[in-house]
């Protein structure tokens, strides 16, 4: 906290203090004593304390910021610079204590030891330069804003520049003592010093100077308006009044007038000049105070960051996601291969041992149909070998070789139909699983119909090769499908049960055992008519153009190996397609099926 001083009256009213920042560049403890009389006599008229405070820029900053302030005496350069953040408002100026004008007080003087010649301003660039401080008006900032109007930078232009702080007195030692070729001063300082006997008459000089008429002293710049009391935005206008007439009440001559060095206080005067040099000097309201704007977007640039930082790690957390969920999905896509791969491979050995079964049982119609030529050969070729006498050996040799070659036939063909023949593997499995396993098989043809077949299935365990009857309902399924083709909502219906039912009218059973379970496949196709569901178990009867005829037959062996039957019936009449409307097979398997 800066330094403080109270100067109050001990019957003033119990009222909070009036507080006044002085601006000081020069000793504390002077400063508070120069100002202690203006403070008693502000009480006084007021009747309430009054706090001065003797402050540097640095600290008179922060008192601004903080609100720590009513009043503020200083520069008309620092005066105006508080005006945009914080509402300062100009009451009074000083009457400087030699009489001079109030709006033009303040100047700057460039003092080097008497002999000593500067014919320009680009001439100092050579030159040993000190100054008190950068934010000193009457000496540094009025000066610099000389240079700037004649397009030079005191801080590029002139290297030999340093500041040494206060006194102002100090700078003029440094001159005495040859340490400095030139001393930025405000005007007046020289001839005060040289009028206090500091140093003898005509020990230094001022260059670069103006025509000041009247002013009372040498100035190398333009002049610009005195001290000035102001009033911060959080101040009441009632108590600014009081304040103002309490001091424009101040007489010269008096106490207060004497000890603060100034004569009295006038109205504000115009401070345009002010603002020209801080418009010369890129200073607000010319050039954006980052500090503050700096202080004022803190808090949206950490909401900013904070979301940017939640942001990142969202995205941190979705790629993480999707890098498992990659992963998944490629676990996903391995497991279907594998399943496409297995159900291919199924696919093959089912179409495989499909051929096969066909092979088989065109063998043995060919067979069937080749065998009775053949025993007519034989019979006719044995009535001519009775009837030939003892004398006709030549044709009996011949006829002789007729027999051999049928033999040799009829031995070829039974050879070819025992090696298409597939042996029986019979395994206890899951039926209902087995018609769900084949409905997989043909899933490319159910889609192909956009078909979504109705099941009703009981969950039965039997004894049965899987393979075989797989080629079962494979046919049977593909037969409906195809005569489904051309339906518009086409329907499918399979139902598994262990009910046992009276055999249909048509269903050819030569000695099958007890059923006990039923298989039932339902479509709602064109179904058969009636010459067609006759011969439907017959070989090489066939009602697609280019179908072999085999595909019932094959499926009646399979059935019938497994001691069962299959049947055949046309569901109801309709005039969808003649008087016919679907088609039910039914398979009945005998056996003892156990629930699952």
């Amino acid at each position: 906290m800066p330094a403080q001083q109270g100067a109050s009256l001990a019957n003033v009213s119990a009222s909070g203090p009036v507080r006044i920042g002085i601006l000081s560049f020069a000793d504390e403890e002077a400063t508070l004593d120069a100002w202690r009389e203006t403070a008693l006599h502000l009480e006084q008229q007021l009747r309430r304390p009054v706090t001065v405070l003797a402050l540097t820029p640095a600290t008179l900053d922060a008192a601004v910021a903080a609100g720590t302030l009513d009043f503020f005496i200083s520069n008309q350069f620092v005066a105006v610079g508080y005006k945009k953040d914080w509402g300062a408002s100009q009451l009074l100026t000083l009457i400087p204590a030699d009489g001079r004008e109030p709006d033009k007080a303040v100047g700057s003087a460039l003092v080097v030891r008497a002999g000593t010649r500067v014919n320009s301003w680009k001439a100092l660039s050579s030159q040993r330069i000190v100054s008190s401080d950068p934010r000193a008006f009457g000496g540094f900032l009025i000066f610099a804003g000389e240079m700037a109007k004649r397009g030079l930078d005191p801080q590029a232009d002139l290297p030999g520049l340093s500041f040494v702080g206060f006194p102002q007195t100090s700078l003029l030692s440094k001159l005495w003592r040859n340490e400095a070729d030139v001393a930025i001063l405000p005007a007046c300082v020289m001839e005060q010093a040289a009028a206090r006997g500091d140093f003898p008459p005509g020990t230094f000089d001022v260059v670069l100077a103006k025509d000041s008429a009247g002013f009372g002293c040498a100035v190398s710049s333009e002049l610009y308006p005195y001290t000035a009391l102001s009033k911060l935005g959080q101040t009441s206008g009632k108590l600014a009044t009081q304040v103002a007439k309490a001091l424009l009440g101040v007489e010269a001559g008096s106490r207060a007038a004497l000890d603060g060095g100034y004569q009295g206080w006038s109205v504000p005067v115009n401070d345009n000049r002010v603002f020209a040099l801080k418009h010369l000097l890129r200073e607000w309201p010319f050039q954006t105070n980052w500090q503050r704007v700096a202080n004022a977007a803190m808090p949206w640039l950490a909401a900013i960051g904070l979301g940017l930082l939640l942001g990142y790690l969202h995205h941190l957390r979705i790629k993480r996601l999707v890098v498992k969920r990659t992963e998944a999905l490629v676990t996903e896509i391995d497991q279907h291969r594998a399943t496409q791969k297995a159900f291919n491979e199924q696919q093959r050995q089912f179409y495989r041992a499909q051929r096969v079964l066909l092979t088989g049982e065109m063998a043995s119609g060919i067979s069937h149909e080749l065998k009775q030529p053949l025993a007519g050969i034989r019979y006719l070729t044995q009535g001519c070998l009775y009837r030939l006498s003892e004398d006709e050996s030549e044709i009996k040799t011949a006829l002789g070789g007729v027999l051999s070659q049928v033999d040799r036939a009829q031995h070829t063909i039974d050879r070819l139909r025992s090696f298409c023949q597939q042996p029986s593997c019979y395994e206890l499995v899951r039926v209902d699983k087995l018609i769900l396993d084949t409905l997989s098989l043909i899933a490319p043809e159910l889609k192909r119909l956009k078909l979504t077949p109705a099941l009703e299935l009981t969950k039965v365990k039997a004894r049965l090769d899987p393979a075989l009857m797989t080629q079962v309902l494979v046919n049977v399924l593909l037969n409906a499908l195809d005569a489904m083709a051309e339906v518009a909502a086409p329907e499918l219906k399979i139902v598994l049960d262990t009910e046992t039912e009276t055999k249909s009218a048509t269903e050819t059973d030569s000695g099958a055992g007890h059923c006990q379970y039923r298989i039932r496949i339902i479509d709602n196709g064109c179904g058969l008519t009636p010459a067609q569901l006759s011969r439907l178990f017959f070989p090489f009867e066939s009602t697609k153009s280019d179908g072999l005829g085999l595909g019932m037959v094959i499926c009646k062996r399979i059935v019938e190996e497994h001691g069962g039957s299959i049947s055949a019936s046309n569901r109801a009449t309709a005039d969808a397609c003649g008087d016919i409307h679907g088609l039910e097979i039914s398979i009945c398997l005998p056996g003892s099926p156990t629930h699952a």
